[in-house]
């Protein structure tokens, strides 16, 4: 019974980010009847494309959801967001635009891969990990770097 109460909280939240998505998409509009003060727009499921200039590997390119991260304040990824503005991806001018160093504290690799900061994606399932192992749970895969929770290979 819990299940499936648990269950159903969760389609309700899907659907209602996907209907704040879509109402921002397109205007900001739910219906006529409605007035959104303030409503968000942003990809539930994504692929990390890596930019022209940076290391080609072998491995896959990153899968991520949104959803799954909904727990994580949008500020910890997105450092340099104010929190009004358009969001600006990481190899952007003045964020991780460094596309070859990647030991350099801003560079792009380090954005995903730093094990030391709590916003990099690596460093914070790192840290989540240390939380599931004293809870007796199965921690995330973080490595080997080739076909992880990360870089999953195709099947």
């Amino acid at each position: 019974m819990r299940s499936k109460v648990m269950l159903s909280g969760l389609i309700v939240m899907v659907c209602s980010l996907a209907l704040a998505t879509a109402a921002y998409c397109e205007g900001g509009k739910f219906s006529d009847i409605v007035d959104a003060k303030s409503t968000l727009c942003y990809p539930l499921e994504l692929t990390f494309k890596r930019p022209s200039g940076v290391l080609k590997t072998s491995f896959a390119p990153v899968k991520f959801s949104h959803g799954q991260h909904a727990s994580v304040a949008c500020v910890t990824c997105h450092h340099m967001w104010d929190g009004k503005g358009e969001i600006q991806g990481c190899a952007e001018a003045g964020c991780h635009d460094n596309l070859k160093d990647r030991q350099e504290a801003t560079s792009y690799f380090r954005a995903f891969h730093d094990k030391n900061a709590d916003n990099s994606c690596l460093g914070c399932h790192m840290k989540l990990n240390v939380e599931r192992k004293a809870k007796g749970q199965k921690p995330l895969s973080v490595a080997p770097c080739s076909n992880n929770g990360c870089h999953v290979a195709a099947k």
